[in-house]
């Protein structure tokens, strides 16, 4: 009806939602075989680390299973950010924070809910070596061992990068219809 109200402009921001969908990056033609495109060894060695040790959080083909998890962040005591806790007050969801989309990674930093990681390279570090307990962290992340973390090497963080790196879609990035510079 062209009149300017909240169902229209709801309807408005619907449509154009749908028409943000990145389906084209490297990894994305590689899967459908398309374009002779290839993945390099260390971006294959990366996927298989990433299915081995990542895909159960980050699922299907948006690369997340759109859980919220505690994953070990050190509190700063300054913010307290309690996370989905402070939605629901529920106990169990205390530093829960949405577990996001790897697409176009590369190009969504700073990393994490509070943007504390600058690079790809400290969120791998963080997950090797860096995570605390701070009362509720996911089972998942608990090691053999009683430690916290996923064990990475350095060939798997690099190989790692390497494949998020193949969820880059440079069309969706440049798409003039999403921009307006």
């Amino acid at each position: 009806d062209g009149e300017v109200n909240s169902s229209n402009m709801l309807k408005a921001l619907s449509q154009f939602m749908v028409m943000m969908i990145s389906s084209n990056s490297k990894y994305d033609k590689y899967v459908r075989g398309e374009d002779q495109v290839a993945l390099t060894q260390v971006e294959m060695d990366g996927m298989a680390t990433f299915q081995a040790k990542c895909a159960t959080c980050h699922a299907t083909d948006l690369f997340t299973d759109q859980s919220y998890r505690n994953n070990g962040l050190f509190v700063n005591p300054q913010l307290n950010d309690e996370g989905r806790f402070r939605i629901f007050e529920n106990p169990a969801d205390l530093y829960k924070f949405k577990v996001p989309s790897l697409r176009n990674i590369e190009h969504t930093f700073p990393y994490m809910h509070d943007g504390r990681f600058a690079s790809l390279e400290a969120v791998m570090d963080f997950y090797d070596s860096g995570m605390v307990d701070n009362g509720n962290v996911d089972p998942i992340f608990q090691r053999e061992d009683g430690t916290l973390g996923i064990t990475l090497s350095d060939y798997e963080k690099e190989s790692l990068i390497a494949f998020l790196k193949t969820l880059t879609d440079e069309e969706f990035l440049n798409d003039e219809r999403f921009s307006e510079y």
